[in-house]
């Protein structure tokens, strides 16, 4: 399974459970919001030890689908690392491979739900049902 990581897995919780059957990415835009000096080790360890923990950013082409996805849903709050995680998702499902994205961004979590990418909140439970603000042209 490919696990999509937002920086809160790294400043919002103490340890998180790699498995060596998954493989884990984060987007470079996350791995910037990592700056605290503990939260930014705990990354960094991470990255030393799981082989299969990589920085990885998605394509232009991806990044577009989820800058185009975010607007038809009237959402606008959503910072570059977000839309990054969003579209590393996208090219997972259009790849037909199995995801999930930590986060305890409810934006995000949103336009997840909206796309059914599964999804799990690191510190929050996460959202119940998608809302929709609107479309944006």
């Amino acid at each position: 399974m490919k696990v999509i990581l937002d920086s809160a897995v790294f400043i919002n919780a103490d340890s998180f459970p790699f498995l060596e059957k998954n493989e884990y990415v984060m987007p470079s835009a996350c791995e910037a919001e990592v700056r605290e000096k503990v939260a930014k080790m705990r990354l960094e360890t991470a990255l030393a030890q799981h082989p299969h923990f990589t920085i990885t950013d998605p394509c232009m082409a991806s990044l577009q689908s989820a800058q185009r996805i975010a607007r038809e849903h009237g959402d606008e709050r959503l910072s570059y690392a977000d839309e990054q995680i969003l579209a590393l998702a996208l090219e997972s499902v259009d790849r037909k491979e199995s995801v999930r994205v930590y986060t305890d961004d409810y934006s995000l979590q949103n336009l997840l739900k909206w796309k059914k990418i599964p999804f799990s909140g690191i510190q929050q439970k996460g959202i119940r049902n998608a809302k929709s603000f609107g479309t944006k042209r």
